[in-house]
């Protein structure tokens, strides 16, 4: 009997002993954050949103398909077609940085963009309009942050408010 009782008591510390460690295991599972998942990898194509004006004066946007050389570069490399091959952007304006801070995107530009800034609301909407279309060509960057020499402005012609990020349009 003495040994039965032995076996038993062994197999009830054996018992706590498991329960416990699961007990743990459970609570260090709880606490340990899961890791952050991968970002997604930029697409090797997007389409650049040039503002056309149709036969009845209507804005339209003309999308143009261009590729992406770098993952790196992904950003810089759309938005740099786009000032190059629309004529909305002021004269002299350079895209200093593209950079992404979560699902927003950081556009800086050069002072040009708002020194020469020379139209109206008929002008402002169709810029602002072609950063923000341009934009929903990448699937993780939901806002658009425009800066000018790193800061971010009120207004580019002081129509359209432009201080806080602006969601992509898709």
């Amino acid at each position: 009997m003495n040994e039965a009782r032995r076996v038993q008591s062994m197999l009830g510390v054996l018992f706590v002993v498991i329960a416990a460690l699961a007990i743990g295991v459970g609570v260090w599972l709880r606490l340990t954050p899961a890791p952050p998942p991968a970002p997604p990898k930029p697409p090797s194509e997007a389409k650049i949103y040039i503002p056309r004006v149709d036969a009845q004066g209507e804005p339209r946007y003309e999308a143009k398909s261009v590729r992406i050389s770098s993952p790196q570069t992904a950003y810089e490399e759309v938005f740099e077609q786009l000032v190059r091959q629309s004529d909305v952007f002021p004269s002299g304006t350079r895209l200093l940085s593209a950079t992404a801070q979560g699902s927003t995107l950081q556009l800086n530009f050069s002072r040009e963009l708002v020194e020469n800034f020379a139209g109206g609301s008929a002008f402002e909407a169709p810029l602002i309009n072609a950063i923000t279309r341009t934009a929903g060509s990448f699937p993780d960057i939901e806002r658009v942050q425009i800066l000018v020499e790193g800061k971010p402005v009120e207004t580019l012609g002081g129509h359209i408010d432009i201080s806080q990020a602006l969601p992509v349009m898709r």
